[in-house]
């Protein structure tokens, strides 16, 4: 049996590790200092917190050029941006992915923005919703509220059946209201009133009063 064996080749690419600071940036450069020369070098693949002037970095001098490994002192703010040369995707194959933060989080996309999920939940104290059109497609849902307010310019609504079921029900119509209806059925337990400066009421073929006593005048 003939084993395989495979040569390991000793003609490798010298590489040296150096410590440098960056001294400026462009698109897919960036200019660093080595301390014996100033170089233009690229960021690595797995390097992805973008270096800012004066940082200290790690850098990988090879017959390829330099490349930048790691971002090791920030000498003015700490702030960090991570940056893609590409798509991106976070994945776990097991477990969850929390996201935390102290302050604020936010979530910027110049196309789509899509979530999926068995469950979504949101939990606020204050939530405010801004769009220039909004498009929901529910089969059912269910509000809990202690106070709602509407504000709109007009509402167009359109149902098979509306059911309001209220101890008090207050309604200001300012200008004209208008019914068309097929039929109007109204049972009142107690007591109907009615006032109005003028008041016409007309009907193409009978009219019924009925009651035990009826005042006119």
């Amino acid at each position: 049996m003939i084993p395989n064996i495979i040569p390991i080749h000793q003609q490798q690419h010298n590489c040296v590790l150096l410590q440098a600071s960056v001294k400026g940036l462009s698109d897919s450069k960036v200019v660093i200092d080595t301390g014996s020369m100033v170089v233009n070098a690229v960021l690595a693949f797995s390097c992805l917190v973008k270096p800012l002037i004066d940082d200290t970095v790690l850098v990988n001098q090879s017959n390829s050029g330099y490349h930048i490994l790691a971002v090791l002192e920030r000498a003015h703010a700490s702030d960090m941006t991570l940056e893609f040369p590409a798509n991106v995707s976070l994945q776990t194959t097991s477990g969850n992915i929390d996201l935390k933060s102290a302050g604020e989080i936010n979530l910027a996309s110049v196309s789509k923005t899509n979530f999926t999920a068995a469950v979504l939940q949101m939990v606020s104290a204050k939530m405010t919703v801004t769009s220039g059109k909004l498009s929901s497609h529910l089969q059912e849902i269910e509000s809990h509220s202690k106070e709602i307010k509407l504000f709109s310019e007009s509402i167009s609504t359109f149902a098979k059946q509306i059911t309001q079921n209220t101890d008090v029900l207050v309604r200001w119509v300012k200008k004209v209201e208008t019914l068309q209806i097929g039929n109007l059925i109204q049972n009142i337990r107690q007591n109907f009133t009615s006032h109005s400066k003028q008041a016409v009421i007309t009907a193409e073929k009978e009219m019924r009063i009925d009651g035990e006593r009826i005042h006119m005048g």
